[in-house]
């Protein structure tokens, strides 16, 4: 197949870069981590069921202006945010999705459904005209000019008693509230009055009290806390062990909205302190008739202590009283809607808005916005909560209404998708793909799918077997399989799950249970004893299972990169023992500047690794003329790289040599030369990685480093290559 090889990275790349920073709207529906990029699944979707006598450029032509691959199954054993199920159904395919996560299976599933636009527009007008009104209530102040406004965001602080002279220290990390062109905005620390200044001042002086601050030196930062009375220093940790439980918040400011005076800054007012505690005390009142998820949050087996060592015991202490009164008010108006599938897409929007609503959410004084929970993949408190608007106004964002929005528009997309693509100019401009569109037919068994096209299997359960699948049955098994440790997606996902089963545990038995988490799920947890093997283990037997279903001439494709050889090591092990050896591996953008997978570094490219069913032996070659070819082909991708007018830095080479190395080594066998035993698959392994320091070490720092990071020109970079070459010739020869 055309996968096997090229792939046309060259424009790939350009796009796959700027999708990175801005995702197409179906995949901005809903959080799902690692998510992979829809315009590289859908260049390898094409490329793998692609003549290998086609050209990059035929191929880019049906990327940009559509295709259709009606009647090719795809299966996705590791389907999590369902990039290879919307890419596929979008390309004509039957698609086949299997995650183990129930979060997972429903955002893909809710992704890739169609709706009626009009109904999902009404159903969100009747939540606007009931519920909506009721929580806008809530929200309500005056400007400064005293007209009628709406707040957008409370700013809040954590407060700890000093262990020293017991005074209760307010925990700023600095006063700013705002940085915008020559205005900066900061609260006064003495009297939290509002003072707004000509650009940033190191003495600024508030207006009321007459007290001089510099707002950008704060007394807390990095898990310490200063005492603004006797100086002693402490960690925020030991005052929440002394208080026993979270620390109090004490509201200071708040940002609002006036129809006449637009976006401001002030002083939490009498009003608005009285409002505080009408709420909450309307909250309490009826604490125990709310829909809110009451589980405490699992602490056996964390990857991370947080937020548990910060006091926070259970999800609902994550909220504070008037979120929890409002999400749970809009959650049961949505329950009551009596179309399925459209209450599912509102209750997508619902649990998306989560993320900007809880207690774990900062603003972002240069953006003028709030930063959602899992900027970061981990439950990360922090001393400056800000509060969101659950429902919305005007401006403002992760509100209730801007999670509506981005669902209409996934939708919308859905029906008539296009590409972002880039002129000869270099200007950004969309392209609609002829005949194409997203809509998912669901099927309950195999033998449905393959009767109606654009149909989909969807199942949440574990990948190690599949019951429902005959033998040989796929064209293609295409996914992206988790990367050993660098994701914890159960303990992730069970902030969403614990909301989500409210609804959906009567209508799916997956929700039943309190937590997303399933014993066989595949990932690397030593502390629940989950190790490497258990990792690999499982990762064998969904590939040795993929095999069995996959019909004799079809490809396994799937992304992967690391940064340590072991992992590598691992990966191809595991493929020998399923069957499989690897046939190419193609190098590709990541998902951009914002990627977690590599546990350490930042490596933005990923190997795509294209498998075939092995079937006979390997040929021998010496270990010297591997080597060379390895590094012939390293180089290759890697000038293909830089053609596309991407950096490329040092850990991205390893990754190259690194996939590179096992894709040589799975096809042919090392011949003993000269009655030298050859190199075990690990020593290959790290002798090739200490070619790479080579290599990077001879790379012109032409750009100021970030990490290890360099911009070179594919000249140069073929000439260290080819220097290494060299060494390996004077090596045989010697």
């Amino acid at each position: 197949m055309f996968i096997e090889f090229s792939l046309p990275v060259e424009q790939l790349n350009k796009v796959a870069l700027s999708e990175g920073n801005s995702k197409k709207p179906v995949y901005q529906m809903h959080k799902w981590w690692a998510r992979r990029l829809g315009s590289v699944f859908r260049a390898i979707i094409l490329s793998a069921f692609s003549r290998n006598d086609e050209t990059d450029e035929t191929i880019w032509r049906r990327f940009t202006e559509g295709t259709n691959l009606a009647g090719k199954i795809i299966l996705d054993p590791f389907m999590g945010g369902g990039t290879t199920i919307i890419e596929g159904l979008r390309l004509g395919c039957r698609v086949i999705g299997v995650d183990i996560n129930p979060v997972a299976w429903f955002v893909t599933k809710k992704e890739a459904e169609p709706v009626d636009l009009d109904r999902l527009d009404a159903a969100f007008h009747h939540l606007e005209h009931t519920v909506g009104r009721q929580i806008r209530q809530y929200y309500q102040t005056t400007c400064p000019k005293g007209h009628s406004a709406e707040a957008m965001y409370f700013f809040w602080i954590k407060t700890a008693a000093c262990a020293e002279c017991g005074k209760l220290v307010k925990l700023f990390p600095n006063y700013e509230l705002s940085r915008r062109d020559d205005k900066n905005v900061s609260v006064c620390p003495r009297c939290w009055q509002i003072i707004e200044t000509k650009g940033y001042t190191s003495k600024t002086k508030c207006r009321e009290c007459g007290h001089i601050f510099d707002p950008r030196q704060g007394i807390a930062g990095r898990g310490i806390f200063r005492c603004d009375d006797c100086g002693k220093e402490q960690k925020i940790l030991n005052a929440v062990t002394l208080k026993g439980s979270a620390l109090d918040t004490e509201m200071h400011a708040i940002e609002g909205y006036c129809g006449e005076c637009g976006r401001f800054f002030k002083r939490v007012e009498v009003d608005d302190k009285l409002r505080w505690d009408q709420t909450r005390s309307e909250f309490e009142q009826k604490a125990d008739q709310r829909l809110f998820p009451r589980q405490a949050i699992p602490a056996q087996g964390r990857s991370d202590p947080r937020p548990i060592n910060h006091g926070y015991t259970h999800f609902w202490h994550m909220f504070n009283a008037r979120q929890l009164l409002c999400l749970s008010l809009l959650l049961e108006e949505i329950q009551k809607l009596p179309d399925q599938n459209v209450k599912e897409l509102l209750l997508v929007a619902f649990s998306d808005c989560l993320e900007a609503n809880n207690m774990f959410c900062k603003y972002e004084i240069e953006w003028h916005k709030i930063s959602v929970f899992f900027g970061l993949h981990a439950y990360h408190p922090i001393e400056r909560p800000t509060e969101n608007n659950v429902w919305g106004t005007k401006f403002g964002r992760g509100t209730f209404v801007k999670c509506y929005e981005k669902v209409r528009r996934a939708k919308a997309y859905c029906q008539n998708p296009y590409e972002r693509l880039w002129d000869y100019r270099g200007r950004r401009y969309s392209q609609q793909t002829d005949g194409e569109k997203i809509a998912g037919q669901s099927s309950k068994t195999f033998e449905e799918l393959v009767q109606t096209d654009g149909a989909m299997l969807l199942r949440c359960q574990s990948s190690e077997k599949f019951d429902f699948l005959p033998d040989k049955a796929v064209d293609a098994v295409i996914t992206d399989p988790p990367y050993f440790d660098n994701v914890q997606y159960a303990e992730l996902a069970d902030f969403f799950h614990v909301w989500l089963r409210l609804v959906l545990k009567e209508s799916y038995p997956w929700f039943n249970p309190e937590y997303s988490n399933n014993p066989n799920e595949i990932v690397k947890n030593d502390k629940i004893g989950k190790t490497t093997d258990f990792f690999n283990s499982g990762l064998r037997r969904v590939f040795t299972e993929c095999r069995r279903v996959l019909k004799d001439d079809g490809l396994l494709v799937f992304t992967f990169h690391h940064n340590q050889t072991w992992a590598w090591e691992g990966l191809a092990r595991l493929l020998a023992d399923a069957g499989f050896y690897i046939s190419a591996t193609p190098i590709v953008r990541s998902e951009g500047k914002s990627g977690f997978h590599s546990s350490e570094g930042n490596i933005r490219y990923d190997a795509v690794f294209v498998c075939r069913k092995r079937a006979g032996n390997d040929s021998a070659e010496l270990w010297s003329t591997l080597k060379r070819q390895i590094l012939g082909d390293a180089a290759r991708w890697a000038q293909r790289t830089l053609k596309a007018d991407t950096a490329i830095n040092g850990v991205d080479v390893f990754a190259i040599v690194m996939a590179k190395t096992i894709e040589h080594l799975s096809r042919n066998t090392i011949r003993v030369s000269n009655g030298t035993p050859p190199p075990t698959l690990g020593e290959a392994l790290r002798e090739m990685s200490s070619f790479v320091d080579t290599v990077v070490t001879r790379l012109p720092d032409e750009t100021p480093k970030v990490g290890r990071e360099y911009r070179t020109s594919f000249k140069q970079l073929s000439l260290a290559l080819a220097e290494s070459r060299q060494r390996f010739n004077h090596e045989t020869i010697k």
